[in-house]
């Protein structure tokens, strides 16, 4: 986890230009979970339990950006294949494919 992304949700700074979409939807709820706690809205054990449930997609926003950029990358690799031409009607299949789970 980004400890300068919580230290600005803590501090209610504006949201950060440019995050990815797990990190804009963390910083948001963590900034949310500080002013309730602030404002006595509600309890600190409640406030660390639903960090903790902010942490765990948190962590899986950020495997799941990940798993897309190396999707991306595979599209590129398969992308140039095709241009240079397969050696099989296997890997021409294959890449048919990948290239409609990609879209």
């Amino acid at each position: 986890m980004d400890k300068e992304l919580d230290k600005l949700a803590k501090e209610n700074a504006p949201l950060p230009m440019g995050l990815p979409a797990y990190k804009q939807c963390y910083y948001i709820g963590a900034r949310s979970l500080y002013q309730q706690y602030e404002k006595g809205d509600i309890t600190l054990e409640r406030a660390r339990q639903e960090k903790q449930e902010l942490l765990r997609t948190y962590k899986e926003g950020e495997w799941e950006w990940n798993y897309f950029l190396k999707l991306h990358e595979l599209k590129n690799h398969f992308q140039q294949l095709y241009e240079d031409g397969f050696n099989s009607v296997l890997e021409y299949e294959i890449m048919e494919m990948i290239e409609e789970l990609l879209k």
